[in-house]
């Protein structure tokens, strides 16, 4: 049992990982890390989304820079902007002439993705008629706050620029990645407390807070990406007077570049994008409320604890490696389900590789214990019973051992007892020379191992120079098909003898004579003896009367083969016999129908095939299997 428990820790120690007070540890960390491949694959799944209405991003896009080459002299000389519009940079008074465009429109508010922290190139006019196009609407424009994290000398250093023009909150565009690269969130409250509390406040929020700073998380806000790049609502710049001013009503505007000539480019789960439209994705989650958040702390824990305690039970109760295997697979599969279902319908990310991990880790060391178990039956079965069943038999054995081998305590079932005992072979031992004596017992236990063997009995033991066999342990065919086998088992055996007793002849050695006694019934069938030696093999009063049956045939020298009348039964019009009557016998409580088998009798067949037959005719030819112990409905091993 103490082997069995290692899994246990291995089970748990994913779930106790990911408990939020181990989050922030390194092994919590490479734990959370593990998520991304999922989450990536969630996108993959889901496919694009329609997108949300709001935000509109206003794209600085490669059309933009290049109007000389889309419009005539003529037609950018009518319009002052078209004008203005050419390779980057432009203009600041031109960048925030666009944003008032839009505000005029009725734009609730302009997040300009344009770093602003040092000093127009085209002077400080530039600045100052940025600054006065926009003073109408200074709260409702927000410019971008630069963040850059430095090491150096092993520490890390950061730098914290603010815009040189004075209009509403700035914000910060940082967005967290993953190890392979890809943008996954937008800071939470936790991660803007740590970064910048070297700084003097107030402390710029992350940018896509700012269009509704009470949804600030303190956890990190997944980006809930709606499909590649192109899939938000999008207007190229130098189209901004050929839409109806009623474009804007109401709405928040991203103003921002997305040529890759300008750079800002991020991966994400649907290939490259412009950073300005990943801004744009955060503004419309935290707009619509359906940014991805992990679990609460609170429900984190309880998940991870009815998680474990569920995979400890479910893990438990198989019995077999491949049992195993099959079950933590299923917990696998529910784990990656339901963590679909909550990320897709809740936008709730569950700490999915501690889930996997724990019924991974816990199942995966439970089957390889359980497996070197098997391995261990599996060999112990095969010098067991190499020798003792035929090999069609071992060999279902061994593919599927089943319990009754692992019970010290035996198991009840059905089976055909078969003894075997030679008559008078004492006087005739004592004048054989022991050289000889043991060639002639050898002989004989051959000739009746081989006719046991071939029809699928269990040779049992030999003791002395008698043989005990069953028919219907540890596998049954059926009562009726074990007692069919038995019968020709017997007559074989007797078949054998007589052609030894020819070899003894041609030697002018006495012949040998035998008795047999079958008979069906409950037994205790399992392993028994001390824990330096145990065998397989079967007790109980059945045994006994088989025994007795054989000892009988003393006083019926002319029959050397007795059945009671149980197995007749079985046998119905197919046994030739001759009924000997009643006859108590020791041990057996009441007197025992006792008949002398002379033969088995051709079964005569209808030209219609029955169930029974077709059925049994597979079981003979090993189309199908015989019956497992569980599910023997006579109650057969």
């Amino acid at each position: 049992m103490r082997r069995f428990r290692v899994w246990w820790l291995a089970l748990a120690l994913p779930l106790v990982v990911a408990l939020p007070v181990w989050r922030d540890s390194p092994p919590g960390r490479a734990l959370s890390r593990l998520d991304s491949p999922a989450r990536r694959a969630f996108f993959r799944w889901r496919g694009p989304r329609e997108a949300p209405e709001n935000p509109l991003l206003l794209a600085i896009d490669s059309e933009s820079l290049e109007l000389a080459d889309l419009l005539t002299a003529e037609e950018r000389r009518a319009s002052p902007l078209w004008r203005r519009m050419g390779p980057w940079p432009w203009p600041r008074a031109l960048q925030a002439e666009l944003a008032a465009i839009t505000l005029r429109g009725g734009a609730t508010r302009v997040l300009v993705n344009i770093e602003f922290s040092q000093p127009s190139r085209y002077g400080p006019a530039d600045d100052a008629a940025a600054q006065a196009v926009l003073a109408p609407w200074r709260e409702r424009v927000h410019l971008v706050s630069g963040y850059q994290l430095e090491r150096r000398q092993g520490m890390d250093q950061i730098k914290l620029s603010r815009p040189v023009l004075d209009l509403g909150p700035a914000g910060l565009a940082v967005l967290l990645q993953s190890d392979d690269g890809l943008a996954e969130a937008v800071p939470g409250r936790r991660w803007w407390r740590e970064q910048l509390a070297g700084f003097a406040p107030p402390h710029p929020l992350p940018m896509a807070f700012l269009v509704r700073p009470e949804a600030l998380t303190e956890e990190p806000l997944g980006l809930n990406f709606r499909g590649p790049a192109g899939t938000l609502p999008s207007l190229p710049a130098w189209r901004i007077q050929q839409v109806s001013p009623e474009t804007w009503n109401d709405r928040t505007v991203v103003i921002g570049a997305t040529t890759p000539e300008l750079g800002d480019q991020q991966e994400t789960p649907y290939g490259a994008m412009s950073g300005s439209e990943v801004l744009a994705t955060a503004v419309g989650n935290v707009l619509v409320g359906d940014g991805l958040r992990p679990l609460p702390a609170l429900g984190s824990g309880l998940l991870l604890l009815l998680w474990g305690v569920g995979a400890l039970v479910v893990l438990s109760r198989p019995i077999t490696a491949l049992g195993t295997a099959t079950a933590a697979i299923a917990l696998m599969a529910s784990a990656l389900g339901v963590a679909y279902g909550f990320w897709l319908w809740a936008q709730l990310s569950l700490p999915l590789a501690a889930l996997l991990l724990s019924p991974l880790l816990g199942g995966g060391l439970r089957m390889a214990a359980q497996a070197r178990e098997e391995l261990r039956e599996r060999a112990y079965l095969h010098q067991v019973l190499a020798h003792r069943i035929s090999p069609t038999l071992l060999n279902d054995i061994l593919r599927n051992p089943g319990p009754l081998w692992n019970r010290a305590g035996g198991q009840r079932c059905r089976c055909v007892l078969l003894f075997s005992d030679l008559v008078a072979f004492t006087p005739l031992s004592a004048v054989l020379d022991p050289g000889e004596l043991f060639a002639l017992l050898n002989r004989y236990f051959e000739v009746m191992a081989e006719a046991v063997l071939a029809e699928q009995g269990l040779l049992d033991k030999f003791i002395g120079d008698s043989v005990m066999a069953e028919f219907g342990v540890p596998r049954s065919r059926g009562d009726r098909l074990e007692a069919r086998a038995a019968v020709r088992a017997a007559l074989a055996m007797q078949r054998g003898l007589e052609g030894i007793n020819r070899e003894l002849a041609a030697r002018n050695r006495p012949p040998l004579r035998h008795g047999i006694g079958l008979h069906v019934g409950e037994v205790i069938a399992g392993n028994l003896g001390s824990s330096q030696r145990l065998e397989f093999t079967v007790v109980g009063a059945s045994v006994n009367v088989a025994s007795r049956l054989e000892g009988l045939t003393r006083r019926y020298p002319q029959h050397p083969i007795l059945i009671s009348a149980a197995l007749q039964a079985l046998l119905p019009g197919e046994l030739e016999v001759e009924p000997l009557g009643a006859h108590l016998l020791k041990g057996w409580p009441e007197p025992l129908e006792v008949l002398a088998l002379q033969g088995l009798r051709s079964p005569v067949r209808s030209p219609t095939c029955s169930l029974d037959d077709l059925s049994e005719a597979l079981l003979v030819s090993g189309v199908i299997p015989p019956h497992p112990p569980e599910s023997d409905p006579s109650g057969s091993c």
